[in-house]
């Protein structure tokens, strides 16, 4: 079964003979301090960042966890659908987390949600740009607006960018209650390591912060990280393969656009919906590709795909056209 529900990268970004060296080199015998600030300087190097505004964790995962824990206390609002997570680690330490529903063709209105907020009054709003699981990349306009929402309401806005690097650069929405999460484990490869970044400033760094560990990452995991970085030239091909891995996955479902609704999408997967999107779905599964699916009723209709190794594509347009015979005029 080729995985198509997992939303991370098909290929490996090191060579055996990289890792080998790294582990070699790793003094797993003492505490990783250097190891984590050299992954931070070269990360915040590599974004124009500045060092002293990024700490690191085990995964974004985590650091949802973690804002949660600090700037949740008078509630936690979000989309609906979201990232399924931020509910999960929600309801840990909440009764219960506030939602404001999508639209029909899974957008959503900011004036809507701008007054949610108002009527709520969260102390945390979690939204992820580029949208999971729509893919979709939201404006700065409606963002801005939801910061300063928040500030209104003495709450902070978590702005997760998991999966930014196949996205558009945009203009981030500006204000001292906001906390940008980051993740290596899409576009770079390493969902296995778990690291996760968290980006703030000032007292809502602090606050994030209190309940980090004081060694949040081991060694060898930051170690590898950094030298996923130390050579532009291996990165960058590592990164064009999944951008074309997402372009011909876009091509072979926009074949069957007129059967179903396929989402334009900034991310490394794409989403469908409609009414003949889950026979989509479990007609692939039966040919050995497994894309996601949803229990929820928001998305009952709804099955997204990964992008998977460009060797696999002849065989899912092959599967993909085969099902559109099933509806040939």
């Amino acid at each position: 079964m080729i995985i198509m529900n997992r939303n991370t990268s098909p290929i490996k970004p090191l060579t055996d003979e990289q890792i080998v060296k790294v582990v070699q080199d790793t003094t797993y015998n003492q505490y990783p301090d250097q190891e984590r600030q050299r992954f931070i300087d070269i990360y915040a190097a590599a974004y124009d960042l500045n060092p002293a505004e990024i700490e690191v964790a085990n995964g974004s995962d985590e650091w949802i966890q973690k804002v949660i824990m600090t700037l949740g206390g008078n509630g936690v609002m979000t989309l609906n659908p979201e990232f399924v997570m931020y509910t999960s680690y929600t309801l840990q330490v909440k009764p219960e987390i506030l939602e404001v529903d999508c639209e029909p063709d899974f957008t959503f209105d900011f004036a809507k949600v701008a007054r949610a907020i108002k009527a709520q009054k969260p102390s945390l709003f979690l939204i992820s740009n580029p949208h999971n699981p729509t893919g979709q990349m939201f404006a700065t306009e409606d963002l801005q607006l939801l910061v300063d929402t928040m500030a209104e309401v003495d709450g902070y806005l978590v702005l997760d960018e998991c999966y930014i690097d196949f996205a558009e650069d945009y203009q981030r929405p500006v204000g001292d209650n906001i906390v940008i999460l980051r993740t290596l484990s899409k576009v770079y490869g390493m969902a296995g390591l778990r690291i996760g970044m968290a980006i703030a400033q000032g007292e809502t760094f602090e606050k994030i912060n209190k309940i980090n560990h004081p060694y949040p990452l081991n060694s060898l995991a930051l170690n590898l990280a950094s030298e996923l970085f130390s050579d532009k030239r291996k990165l960058n091909a590592h990164k064009t393969y999944q951008f074309e891995s997402k372009q011909e996955l876009a091509r072979i479902l926009s074949q069957v656009k007129d059967l179903i609704t396929v989402k334009k999408s900034y991310t490394n997967y794409v989403f469908t919906y409609g009414d003949l999107a889950l026979d989509l779905a479990q007609f692939v599964m039966e040919r050995g590709f497994l894309p996601r699916t949803y229990e929820l009723e928001i998305l009952k209709n709804a099955a997204r795909y990964s992008i998977i190794k460009l060797e696999d594509y002849p065989a899912f347009n092959q599967a993909v056209m085969k099902w559109r015979e099933k509806y040939a005029e």
